[in-house]
């Protein structure tokens, strides 16, 4: 079932999340509201309304009180524990479950190093070929995922 916010989004918005997109998978991190108004030839004005339609349609996540983007899924503009690691740049991921979809996203072979949230184990999720290596490893949930967006920071 899609939310009313969903139904408003525009042509344009869905131009403004492309070029945010492209800035994350190109430059590894997210774009400010003035840098796509000028790559998209609009004011800062109508871009900045683009941005709160993205975010009331949860196309993107802005960090409170700003019109900075904190995530569009599966990327982080902010570091967090899971930094994915690509021969053509580094990115953030919110997750384990949001790195391994930056690898797949892209198209890419990945490396993310990090830290078991319960027994501080280093843990390293590679991804070669669109495969996961190795294969053991359990991806737990703290938050049942129809529950994501009451906390999205959290979850």
């Amino acid at each position: 079932m899609r939310s009313e916010s969903a139904e408003q989004i525009t042509a344009f918005d869905s131009a403004v999340r492309l070029r945010i997109y492209q800035e994350l998978a190109e430059m590894g991190h997210a774009p400010t509201v003035d840098e796509v108004a000028s790559r998209v030839g609009q004011s800062l004005e109508v871009v900045e309304a683009a941005y709160l339609r993205l975010a009331a349609a949860r196309a993107i996540v802005l960090a409170p009180s700003t019109l900075n983007i904190w995530m569009a899924h599966p990327f982080s503009a902010v570091p967090t524990p899971y930094p994915v690691q690509t021969a053509k740049a580094s990115y953030w991921a919110n997750c384990a479950w949001d790195a391994l979809n930056i690898s797949a996203l892209l198209g890419v072979d990945s490396r993310t190093v990090t830290r078991c949230p319960d027994c501080e184990t280093t843990l390293t999720l590679r991804v070669e070929a669109g495969s996961l290596i190795p294969t053991e490893g359990v991806i737990h949930f703290a938050v049942p995922p129809r529950r994501f967006w009451d906390n999205i920071g959290f979850t």
